[in-house]
């Protein structure tokens, strides 16, 4: 009886009642529409779930197959088009069945009630259904009847986790909603009465011969013909899902652990370039197999896009979700020991206060209030340009000139150029200047594309169109250009690493490498006009590497991940600032030639500084000795032998904590124009033997004032002496 009671009052309501205006905030699809995270070409990486903890698409009615359209209409409401939201006979009807079969199971609700059931569910009272019957009449007096069709199809439940016919379209047949098939639409129809019920994966005889039903029922409206209503129900199911893709899953673990998928957005787009990301995630895998011998088990990739910050590819480990070697910990932004990545930052300070590449700095053994810094190999080359220090990554001159310029401003630029992770607050040591410290490698790598923009700090963004911060200005151009110039500079790493290095690529590169000193860490960041790379080879438990140098595990990786970076694009040069200009000075002292200046070198110099490398007193260099013509005995100018490293005047100090036979200085000569191959060195008269010009020469330190000489074999009037000083 209350169901006619039901019926009855709605009726007379509804007669006297005019037009009822439906709340159309309710009708927005923020709250259950899932969100496609897509790489900077919409190429899908994931999709995250809806408020109701399913997958939904909204989609146009004009977009959904006619055949679900009618298979729909068929089904749960074939008066739809003629009722005001409530059918009375199709309550009446209900009824009928309810007191002929002694249930409660025939609710006689139209596709309108349904969907204002959908929108705010009511409880299964008389009440509750008089304030569902009254919203889906507010409903039909607010929107038309395709209006109120398309949400009801964008809002029913279809099981497997799929709100809506096109998430159910693409759950069950991977396809669109406009492109069913008549049986494919008459299946997806029978689902939202029942979604269990007639599950076609758990229970397909039961689901075929409900999809026969309506079948039946359009065929019997005249919707279809015969022939294809019984084609249709005769077709066997055939359900083609597709495997729901999880593709940069760094990238989106780090995206949604920072909140950056807003929940109800129809998709997010990310920086990511996917198909890079992918062939990286590939080599990183091949490359640790080649590493496997010394006990490598993990590296990192990230490459930023310099002159917008996006980040491009983002590979966190060699396999994410492999347990046991921690795969799912993301390599580029966990704290690693940088290594030698962060001396072009204090050389940087010292390009700003006046320094140049040609600058000369002491390559020698020495001690700061206790801190014994060290050459990676205990061979030392006394007084190197700058460039040279910079590009063969010398431990001892990045310190020297660190204590000079004062560890404090290097720890400050470091920040402003968003290493973020360092504490000010604590008074930084020297030992920042050697890696000393822990950061990420998405950090460290986008402080290098702020030189690649010229000196100025820019926000590294990975979801795209998102603004960032205007970007400021840490270096000056022309401080910028003169490391960069350096870094890119394959024979400034001659000296500790040979002519031939993985950082040489077919384009200009400026790259630095790093070892930890614990060898637990190896890094080379680098970057071009186009592309900042940084790359990072260890194990996340810290197990040290055996002996792994960067030049060796992740210097290999870095080429790799330029030359793929670069497929396909022109390579671009460096630009040149206004604010340089390269010039001749003299390679003793950095400073403008006199004339006894006996070895030059070209330059580039800001010209800011020109007034800082004029010689006060031309005639102050090393004297005759240097000159590179020396008298032969046939009275004609023989090529001359030069001393260049170490420096006339050079003072050393033996380390008391290193083995004394271990501290070795290198000596090194070099000839003027076609001169002698082999020279003969000699200390205080004593030989050390004989060398290849381009050879060094190594002489174990011992205490007091001592004469080098060197000579050349074939003539030993060309030969060069100095004097230097040794601390016991």
């Amino acid at each position: 009886m209350a169901r006619w009671a039901f019926c009855v009052g709605m009726g007379l309501l509804i007669s006297r009642l005019g037009a009822a205006r439906y709340a159309t905030d309710r009708l927005d699809y923020a709250g259950i529409r899932s969100t496609r995270v897509v790489d900077r070409e919409g190429r899908m990486l994931f999709e995250v779930r809806g408020g109701r903890g399913t997958y939904q698409r909204p989609v146009a009615l004009a977009d959904v197959s006619r055949f679900a359209v009618l298979a729909t209409l068929a089904g749960e409401d074939a008066a739809f088009r003629r009722h005001v939201g409530v059918d009375p006979l199709a309550i009446a009807r209900a009824l009928w069945l309810d007191a002929k079969e002694r249930t409660m199971s025939y609710g006689g609700s139209t596709i309108t009630q349904q969907l204002a059931k959908n929108l705010a569910p009511e409880p299964r009272t008389l009440g509750g259904k008089l304030r569902e019957a009254w919203a889906a009449y507010e409903l039909e007096c607010t929107l038309t009847k395709d209006e109120i069709l398309e949400q009801y199809l964008n809002r029913a439940d279809y099981g497997r986790g799929a709100t809506g016919i096109e998430a159910a379209a693409l759950r069950y047949f991977g396809k669109a909603a406009r492109e069913l098939t008549l049986a494919e639409a008459a299946l997806l129809a029978i689902l939202p009465r029942a979604p269990s019920l007639y599950d076609p994966v758990k229970h397909p005889e039961r689901a075929t011969k409900r999809r026969a039903h309506v079948l039946g029922l359009m065929e019997k409206r005249g919707w279809v013909s015969t022939e294809d209503a019984k084609a249709a129900a005769a077709e066997p199911l055939h359900f083609v899902v597709p495997p729901r893709p999880l593709r940069a899953p760094h990238v989106l673990d780090l995206v949604a652990s920072r909140g950056l998928i807003p929940r109800g957005a129809a998709a997010v787009r990310l920086t990511i370039d996917v198909e890079l990301q992918e062939s990286l995630e590939r080599r990183v895998r091949s490359h640790l197999e080649l590493l496997e011998e010394a006990g490598v088990d993990q590296a990192g990739i990230v490459i930023i896009e310099p002159f917008t910050g996006d980040v491009l590819a983002m590979v966190g480990s060699r396999r994410y979700g492999e347990v046991e070697v921690a795969g799912s910990v993301n390599a580029t932004t966990a704290l690693r020991a940088p290594g030698s990545t962060l001396k072009p930052f204090v050389y940087a300070v010292a390009l700003e206060d006046g320094a140049h590449p040609a600058t000369p700095v002491l390559d020698a053994p020495i001690h700061f209030r206790g801190y014994y810094p060290r050459s990676l190999g205990d061979h030392y080359f006394g007084a190197v340009a700058l460039r040279d220090a910079l590009g063969s990554s010398l431990n001892i001159p990045a310190v020297r000139v660190a204590d000079t310029v004062g560890i404090e401003r290097v720890a400050a630029l470091l920040h402003d150029a968003g290493l973020g992770h360092l504490n000010l607050a604590a008074s930084p040591g020297l030992s920042l200047a050697l890696g000393g410290t822990s950061v990420p490698l998405v950090e460290l790598t986008n402080a290098y594309a702020t030189l690649a923009r010229g000196g100025e700090y820019l926000p590294w963004r990975i979801v795209a169109g998102v603004p960032t911060a205007s970007p400021h200005r840490v270096l000056t151009r022309e401080t910028a250009f003169l490391l960069t110039d350096a870094l890119a500079d394959p024979g400034a790493r001659e000296l500790e690493f040979g002519l031939e290095t993985p950082l040489d690529l077919p384009f200009p590169v400026a790259a630095k490498t790093g070892t930890s000193q614990a060898y637990t860490d190896n890094v080379a960041v680098g970057y071009t006009p186009e592309f900042a790379i940084g790359v990072w080879v260890g194990n996340f438990d810290g197990r040290p590497l055996k002996g792994l140098l960067a030049m060796r595990g992740a210097a290999p990786l870095f080429r790799e991940a330029m030359l793929r970076a670069h497929r396909g694009r022109p390579s671009r040069a460096f630009a040149v600032p206004p604010g340089v200009v390269k010039l001749e000075v003299c390679a003793e002292d950095g400073l403008l030639p006199g004339p006894g200046c006996v070895r030059r070198r070209l330059e580039w110099v800001a010209i800011r500084n020109l007034d800082r490398i004029q010689r006060a007193d031309p005639a102050a260099t090393r004297g005759a000795s240097m000159l590179s013509g020396a008298l032969s005995r046939e009275g004609r100018v023989a090529p001359g032998v030069t001393i260049t490293v170490p420096r006339a005047g050079s003072r050393f100090v033996i380390d008391p904590l290193l083995d004394p036979n271990r501290q070795r200085l290198a000596l090194r000569a070099e000839v003027g124009g076609s001169g002698p191959v082999r020279v003969r060195w000699l200390v205080d008269g004593g030989s050390l033997g004989e060398a290849r010009v381009d050879e060094a020469a190594h002489w174990t330190l011992t205490p007091g004032r001592h004469r080098i000489r060197v000579e050349a074999v074939e003539d030993a009037a060309a030969c060069d002496e100095i004097e230097l000083e040794v601390e016991g």
